[in-house]
């Protein structure tokens, strides 16, 4: 486990609760002014995840289904309860009226992008897991990319994503949602992810940048994606934050708050969005007008609410289940060898 990789987790996670608490109640946002760090988490989220994918399979015989089965594993059970959570409750709300077509639901639980009825966005049912259709897209493609020789995979799989983002940029937009979703510039993420991995493994991480460089990208990189609005400079920017985070100084600062958030980022990113809508119900009734007092209030408790609700999450729920299926996993696999071997 890389320290200041699970920290950084963490920060990606709050920043997205901090972005999507600003529009829960009507006139916070107003009040407030627009989030200086925008949509960032979703690209440090992606930059991290191109980076572990490389990180954590260097220099091991992993196959391309063992290491999917594990993706799996570690992504979907959980967003399929979050995704069902969404559909009871629409249920609840109209119980003589079916909430969802099941092909939505089918396309929701399976990362097929859709045109949604709501806004006309490509969103599943639970909507912020539009980034999971991403994350599996990219972990199909690697699971691919590990039969291939060694020297191959990764300029092979860099080469992919980048022909995909340029066929969407020369022939797009595409009318279809699949085909304009999967060109667009995000996957770019991944690859320099995945390039940021391959140099830090070759340097080492001892004689990785010093400090003083690794400060300056941080701060740097947090300049990019808060103070400008350019797509490939926020990508940058997410890049260089990843890349300075990577210093042994500050790989080696024990900070248990934050380890404690980064582990359980995915609870938080996953089901925040239902303790925002569990705080808005009683804060507009208390607060009917949004002023600057109540709404820097509103903030402060939603970021310590949805970090505590998601450290509930991933204790009793995401990690238990998550070591149950991957124990479950284990012993298939050694029954089959111990068939396979009689």
């Amino acid at each position: 486990m890389i320290r200041s990789i699970q920290y950084l987790r963490a920060v990606a996670a709050l920043t997205v609760v901090w972005v999507h608490a600003r529009y829960v109640i009507p006139g916070v946002a107003e009040q407030l002014g627009a989030p200086y760090f925008g949509g960032s988490g979703v690209d440090l989220f992606f930059v991290i995840s191109g980076f572990i994918m490389v990180v954590t399979t260097a220099g091991k015989d992993v196959t391309p289904h063992r290491f999917f089965v594990l993706r799996i594993i570690r992504v979907v059970p959980l967003y399929w309860l979050a995704t069902l959570a969404v559909i009871a409750c629409a249920a609840l709300a109209h119980p003589f009226k079916v909430p969802y077509p099941p092909m939505e639901i089918a396309k929701s639980l399976l990362f097929v992008p859709y045109a949604s009825r709501q806004g006309g966005g490509v969103w599943p049912i639970l909507e912020n897991g539009w980034t999971l259709n991403y994350e599996m897209f990219f972990y199909a493609l690697f699971a691919l990319s590990l039969a291939a020789p060694r020297r191959v995979r990764l300029p092979g799989l860099a080469v992919i994503l980048g022909t995909l983002v340029l066929i969407g940029k020369v022939f797009g937009p595409f009318a279809g949602p699949v085909a304009s979703f999967y060109s667009g510039g995000w996957l770019l993420e991944f690859a320099a992810g995945m390039i940021l991995a391959h140099g830090w493994l070759r340097v080492g991480s001892r004689d990785w940048l010093p400090l003083s460089l690794s400060l300056f990208l941080i701060v740097f990189g947090f300049y990019c994606i808060g103070a400008l609005h350019s797509r490939f400079i926020i990508m940058g920017g997410a890049f260089l934050i990843v890349a300075g985070c990577l210093s042994p100084r500050i790989c080696a600062i024990q900070n248990r708050p934050l380890l404690e958030f980064g582990n359980a980022s995915y609870s938080i990113y996953l089901i925040h969005p239902f303790v925002l809508d569990a705080l808005a119900w009683p804060w507009v009734r208390l607060f009917p007008l949004a002023t600057w007092a109540s709404s820097a209030l509103f903030m402060a408790l939603a970021l310590v609410l949805c970090a505590f609700a998601g450290c509930l999450c991933y204790r009793f729920i995401e990690r238990p289940m998550t070591s149950q299926l991957r124990k479950l996993v284990k012993d298939s696999g050694a029954y089959l060898r111990s068939q396979t071997s009689s």
